[in-house]
């Protein structure tokens, strides 16, 4: 049996794209929860809205792999550079054995 894969998407999105960019990651995030292995697709944020936290958890990273493969993950990686204050921060983590 596989590992599960965990993965925290810090996301920067520009002030002026907000609405924008909000659409976009709620046709994501649906789309995702379609696939099979997502078990968790959470876009959260803090106080404020100027950082996004996406919080994954996939059954196995075989099926994580699948999904970045999707035309859903291929749009939102499309969309132009403009729109974020910063590049999305990607940090994977794994369970602890015990």
């Amino acid at each position: 049996m596989s590992s599960p894969l965990y993965l925290i998407a810090t996301i920067y999105p520009a002030a002026e794209y907000i609405d924008f960019l909000k659409k976009e990651f709620a046709h994501l995030i649906a789309e995702a929860y379609k696939e099979p292995g997502c078990e968790m697709y959470d876009l959260v944020q803090g106080e404020g809205e100027d950082t996004w936290i996406m919080m994954e958890k996939w059954s196995s990273k075989a099926l994580w792999d699948d999904h970045m493969l999707t035309p859903h993950v291929k749009h939102i990686n499309s969309i132009d550079k403009k729109y974020f204050r910063a590049p999305t921060d990607l940090r994977f983590l794994n369970p602890v054995e015990y």
